[in-house]
Protein backbone atom coordinates (compact mmCIF):
# COMPACT_ATOMS: atom_id res chain seq x y z
CA UNK A 1 0.00 0.00 0.00
CA UNK A 2 1.53 3.34 -0.91
CA UNK A 3 0.24 6.41 0.67
CA UNK A 4 0.74 9.76 -1.69
CA UNK A 5 0.15 13.14 -0.64
CA UNK A 6 0.41 15.48 -3.04
CA UNK A 7 0.20 19.41 -2.71
CA UNK A 8 -2.13 18.64 0.40
CA UNK A 9 -4.17 22.44 1.39
CA UNK A 10 -6.53 22.71 4.27
CA UNK A 11 -8.49 25.45 6.00
CA UNK A 12 -10.82 25.51 8.91
CA UNK A 13 -13.03 28.40 9.70
CA UNK A 14 -11.28 30.49 7.78
CA UNK A 15 -8.08 29.34 8.61
CA UNK A 16 -5.23 27.87 6.37
CA UNK A 17 -4.52 24.61 8.81
CA UNK A 18 -2.26 22.63 6.18
CA UNK A 19 -0.52 24.27 2.92
CA UNK A 20 1.33 22.70 0.41
CA UNK A 21 1.96 19.10 2.26
CA UNK A 22 3.40 16.77 -0.12
CA UNK A 23 4.87 12.93 1.03
CA UNK A 24 4.88 9.21 0.27
CA UNK A 25 5.02 6.32 2.78
CA UNK A 26 4.72 2.69 1.53
CA UNK A 27 3.50 -0.52 2.72
CA UNK A 28 6.05 -1.72 5.99
CA UNK A 29 7.55 1.62 7.31
CA UNK A 30 6.59 2.83 10.52
CA UNK A 31 6.20 6.94 9.71
CA UNK A 32 6.12 9.55 12.46
CA UNK A 33 4.37 13.25 12.00
CA UNK A 34 5.98 15.27 14.62
CA UNK A 35 5.55 19.33 15.46
CA UNK A 36 4.42 21.81 18.10
CA UNK A 37 1.09 22.50 19.21
CA UNK A 38 -0.79 23.91 16.09
CA UNK A 39 1.92 22.73 13.16
CA UNK A 40 -1.41 20.81 12.02
CA UNK A 41 -0.46 16.92 12.94
CA UNK A 42 -3.90 15.85 14.16
CA UNK A 43 -5.48 17.79 11.22
CA UNK A 44 -3.22 15.93 8.74
CA UNK A 45 -4.38 12.42 9.88
CA UNK A 46 -7.87 13.53 10.17
CA UNK A 47 -7.40 14.08 6.26
CA UNK A 48 -5.98 10.43 5.56
CA UNK A 49 -8.65 9.68 7.96
CA UNK A 50 -11.20 10.76 5.73
CA UNK A 51 -12.78 12.94 8.37
CA UNK A 52 -11.95 16.53 6.27
CA UNK A 53 -12.57 15.38 2.49
CA UNK A 54 -13.19 19.17 1.54
CA UNK A 55 -9.14 19.74 1.17
CA UNK A 56 -7.18 20.83 -2.30
CA UNK A 57 -4.36 18.93 -4.00
CA UNK A 58 -4.51 14.90 -3.66
CA UNK A 59 -4.40 12.21 -1.19
CA UNK A 60 -4.12 8.32 -2.69
CA UNK A 61 -4.61 5.13 -1.02
CA UNK A 62 -2.94 2.29 -3.22
CA UNK A 63 -3.25 4.47 -5.83
CA UNK A 64 -7.16 5.28 -5.67
CA UNK A 65 -7.92 9.01 -4.83
CA UNK A 66 -9.51 8.31 -1.17
CA UNK A 67 -12.12 11.05 -1.72
CA UNK A 68 -13.39 8.27 -3.96
CA UNK A 69 -13.16 5.20 -1.61
CA UNK A 70 -16.46 4.50 0.38
CA UNK A 71 -16.74 4.38 4.06
CA UNK A 72 -16.33 0.51 4.03
CA UNK A 73 -13.69 0.84 1.72
CA UNK A 74 -11.53 2.87 3.42
CA UNK A 75 -12.46 0.93 6.17
CA UNK A 76 -11.25 -2.47 5.20
CA UNK A 77 -7.99 -0.72 4.22
CA UNK A 78 -7.05 2.00 6.89
CA UNK A 79 -7.87 1.85 11.26
CA UNK A 80 -7.83 4.54 12.81
CA UNK A 81 -6.81 5.39 16.91
CA UNK A 82 -8.24 8.99 17.34
CA UNK A 83 -6.31 11.52 19.71
CA UNK A 84 -9.58 11.79 21.63
CA UNK A 85 -12.22 9.40 21.90
CA UNK A 86 -15.50 10.16 24.30
CA UNK A 87 -17.67 7.56 25.44
CA UNK A 88 -20.47 7.65 27.81
CA UNK A 89 -22.16 4.52 27.65
CA UNK A 90 -20.76 1.50 29.08
CA UNK A 91 -20.08 -0.96 26.55
CA UNK A 92 -17.50 -3.61 28.04
CA UNK A 93 -13.75 -3.82 26.91
CA UNK A 94 -14.62 -6.98 24.54
CA UNK A 95 -17.64 -4.93 23.01
CA UNK A 96 -15.66 -2.41 22.22
CA UNK A 97 -13.14 -4.46 20.79
CA UNK A 98 -15.22 -6.24 18.85
CA UNK A 99 -16.15 -2.95 17.32
CA UNK A 100 -13.30 -3.29 15.33
CA UNK A 101 -14.87 -6.16 13.20
CA UNK A 102 -18.47 -4.48 12.18
CA UNK A 103 -16.71 -3.74 8.82
CA UNK A 104 -16.29 -7.12 7.80
CA UNK A 105 -20.01 -8.08 8.21
CA UNK A 106 -20.90 -11.01 11.09
CA UNK A 107 -18.60 -13.68 10.83
CA UNK A 108 -18.56 -15.13 15.38
CA UNK A 109 -16.04 -17.76 14.79
CA UNK A 110 -13.46 -15.41 13.03
CA UNK A 111 -14.56 -12.83 15.29
CA UNK A 112 -13.85 -14.14 18.52
CA UNK A 113 -10.78 -15.39 17.68
CA UNK A 114 -9.26 -12.27 16.43
CA UNK A 115 -11.03 -10.19 19.13
CA UNK A 116 -9.73 -12.28 21.60
CA UNK A 117 -6.04 -12.07 20.31
CA UNK A 118 -6.22 -8.81 19.70
CA UNK A 119 -7.01 -8.12 23.78
CA UNK A 120 -4.25 -10.99 24.98
CA UNK A 121 -1.66 -8.89 22.84
CA UNK A 122 -2.56 -5.37 24.15
CA UNK A 123 -2.69 -7.45 27.59
CA UNK A 124 -6.43 -5.86 28.21
CA UNK A 125 -8.03 -9.90 28.16
CA UNK A 126 -8.68 -9.88 31.85
CA UNK A 127 -10.82 -6.16 31.72
CA UNK A 128 -12.99 -7.85 29.03
CA UNK A 129 -16.12 -7.65 31.10
CA UNK A 130 -15.08 -4.70 32.68
CA UNK A 131 -17.15 -1.69 31.54
CA UNK A 132 -15.08 0.97 29.61
CA UNK A 133 -15.97 3.91 31.51
CA UNK A 134 -14.22 2.15 34.65
CA UNK A 135 -11.32 2.20 33.60
CA UNK A 136 -7.77 4.05 33.66
CA UNK A 137 -7.15 6.84 30.61
CA UNK A 138 -4.08 4.24 29.80
CA UNK A 139 -6.28 1.19 29.99
CA UNK A 140 -8.74 2.91 28.16
CA UNK A 141 -6.13 3.67 25.27
CA UNK A 142 -4.79 0.03 25.09
CA UNK A 143 -8.34 -1.41 24.73
CA UNK A 144 -8.83 1.08 21.57
CA UNK A 145 -5.29 -0.16 20.15
CA UNK A 146 -6.69 -3.50 20.42
CA UNK A 147 -9.85 -2.88 18.55
CA UNK A 148 -7.98 -1.11 15.67
CA UNK A 149 -5.91 -4.14 15.27
CA UNK A 150 -8.79 -6.67 15.40
CA UNK A 151 -10.27 -4.21 12.65
CA UNK A 152 -6.64 -4.90 10.59
CA UNK A 153 -6.77 -8.53 11.01
CA UNK A 154 -8.33 -10.98 9.03
CA UNK A 155 -6.99 -13.83 10.92
CA UNK A 156 -5.99 -14.04 15.14
CA UNK A 157 -2.03 -13.98 14.00
CA UNK A 158 0.41 -10.91 12.84
CA UNK A 159 0.40 -12.16 9.55
CA UNK A 160 -3.24 -12.78 8.55
CA UNK A 161 -3.58 -10.82 6.08
CA UNK A 162 -2.39 -7.07 7.14
CA UNK A 163 -0.07 -6.95 4.20
CA UNK A 164 -0.62 -3.45 2.37
CA UNK A 165 -3.25 -1.66 4.97
CA UNK A 166 -2.76 1.10 7.11
CA UNK A 167 -3.12 2.22 10.41
CA UNK A 168 -3.31 5.78 11.43
CA UNK A 169 -2.36 6.53 15.13
CA UNK A 170 -2.99 9.78 16.66
CA UNK A 171 -0.87 10.14 20.19
CA UNK A 172 -1.41 6.52 21.18
CA UNK A 173 0.63 6.34 23.97
CA UNK A 174 -1.27 9.14 25.43
CA UNK A 175 -1.76 8.02 29.37
CA UNK A 176 0.06 4.91 29.16
CA UNK A 177 2.82 3.89 31.48
CA UNK A 178 6.30 3.34 30.39
CA UNK A 179 5.66 -0.18 29.79
CA UNK A 180 2.89 -0.21 28.08
CA UNK A 181 4.19 2.85 25.88
CA UNK A 182 7.03 0.27 24.38
CA UNK A 183 4.05 -2.46 24.17
CA UNK A 184 2.06 -0.42 22.05
CA UNK A 185 4.95 0.74 20.06
CA UNK A 186 6.62 -2.46 19.56
CA UNK A 187 2.78 -3.81 17.65
CA UNK A 188 3.12 -1.57 15.63
CA UNK A 189 6.63 -1.75 14.35
CA UNK A 190 5.83 -5.42 14.30
CA UNK A 191 2.63 -4.66 12.52
CA UNK A 192 5.31 -2.60 9.93
CA UNK A 193 7.31 -5.73 9.29
CA UNK A 194 4.31 -7.91 8.06
CA UNK A 195 3.52 -4.86 5.58
CA UNK A 196 1.32 -2.16 7.40
CA UNK A 197 1.71 1.25 7.21
CA UNK A 198 2.04 2.92 9.94
CA UNK A 199 1.56 6.82 10.33
CA UNK A 200 1.78 8.05 13.79
CA UNK A 201 1.32 11.36 15.65
CA UNK A 202 3.98 11.52 18.66
CA UNK A 203 5.16 14.16 20.75
CA UNK A 204 7.97 12.22 22.54
CA UNK A 205 11.53 13.05 20.74
CA UNK A 206 12.89 9.98 22.60
CA UNK A 207 10.01 7.63 21.32
CA UNK A 208 10.13 9.10 17.64
CA UNK A 209 13.94 8.63 17.40
CA UNK A 210 13.42 4.95 18.48
CA UNK A 211 10.57 3.57 16.63
CA UNK A 212 10.15 5.88 13.69
CA UNK A 213 11.85 4.75 10.09
CA UNK A 214 11.00 8.15 8.73
CA UNK A 215 9.89 11.87 10.42
CA UNK A 216 8.00 14.42 9.36
CA UNK A 217 8.20 17.35 10.95
CA UNK A 218 5.53 20.07 10.62
CA UNK A 219 5.65 23.90 11.04
CA UNK A 220 2.67 25.99 10.55
CA UNK A 221 1.00 23.59 8.47
CA UNK A 222 4.30 22.65 6.15
CA UNK A 223 6.33 20.18 5.92
CA UNK A 224 9.81 21.64 7.03
CA UNK A 225 12.20 18.44 6.88
CA UNK A 226 11.41 14.82 6.54
CA UNK A 227 13.47 11.98 6.47
CA UNK A 228 15.05 9.73 8.67
CA UNK A 229 15.80 10.46 12.50
CA UNK A 230 19.27 11.32 11.94
CA UNK A 231 18.39 13.62 9.08
CA UNK A 232 14.86 15.31 11.11
CA UNK A 233 15.80 15.12 14.31
CA UNK A 234 18.73 18.03 14.51
CA UNK A 235 19.26 20.65 17.13
CA UNK A 236 18.28 23.21 14.30
CA UNK A 237 15.47 22.17 13.34
CA UNK A 238 14.21 21.24 16.57
CA UNK A 239 14.87 25.17 17.27
CA UNK A 240 13.28 26.38 14.43
CA UNK A 241 9.74 24.24 15.11
CA UNK A 242 9.57 23.73 18.73
CA UNK A 243 11.67 26.95 20.10
CA UNK A 244 13.65 24.80 22.47
CA UNK A 245 17.22 24.66 22.87
CA UNK A 246 18.23 20.56 22.92
CA UNK A 247 20.91 18.64 22.52
CA UNK A 248 21.59 15.51 20.54
CA UNK A 249 23.70 12.98 21.94
CA UNK A 250 25.08 9.60 20.78
CA UNK A 251 24.93 6.42 23.09
CA UNK A 252 26.54 3.25 22.82
CA UNK A 253 23.65 1.32 23.53
CA UNK A 254 21.45 2.98 21.13
CA UNK A 255 21.10 2.84 17.53
CA UNK A 256 19.04 6.04 17.34
CA UNK A 257 19.75 9.75 18.87
CA UNK A 258 19.25 10.68 21.91
CA UNK A 259 17.54 14.34 22.62
CA UNK A 260 18.15 16.56 25.48
CA UNK A 261 16.66 19.54 26.52
CA UNK A 262 18.95 22.21 27.66
CA UNK A 263 18.98 24.93 30.28
CA UNK A 264 15.91 26.74 30.61
CA UNK A 265 16.94 30.49 30.24
CA UNK A 266 15.95 30.66 26.75
CA UNK A 267 12.13 29.99 27.38
CA UNK A 268 12.23 31.56 30.96
CA UNK A 269 13.67 34.72 29.73
CA UNK A 270 10.54 34.56 26.68
CA UNK A 271 7.58 33.73 29.78
CA UNK A 272 9.07 36.48 31.94
CA UNK A 273 8.87 39.05 29.20
CA UNK A 274 5.36 38.63 27.41
CA UNK A 275 3.75 37.00 30.97
CA UNK A 276 0.53 35.97 30.28
CA UNK A 277 0.50 36.71 26.67
CA UNK A 278 3.46 33.80 25.50
CA UNK A 279 0.62 30.89 26.74
CA UNK A 280 -2.12 32.45 24.63
CA UNK A 281 -0.19 32.66 21.52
Amino acid sequence: MMLDVQELSLSLGGHRILHQVSFQAKAGECCVIMGANGAGKSTLLKVLAGEYPHYTGSVLLGGNPLRELTTAEQARQRAVLSQRIQLHLPFTVSELVKMGRYVYGEKETVDKAIVDYAMHTLQVYELRDRAWTTLSGGQQQRVHMARVLAQLLEAPQLDGGVDGKILLLDEPVTGMDIRHQQLALQLAAELAEHGVLVVAVLHDFHLAAAWADRIFMLHKGSIYAAGTTEVVLTAANIRHCFDIDVQVLEHPACDHPIIMTLNHTHLSKKITENGSNYFSA
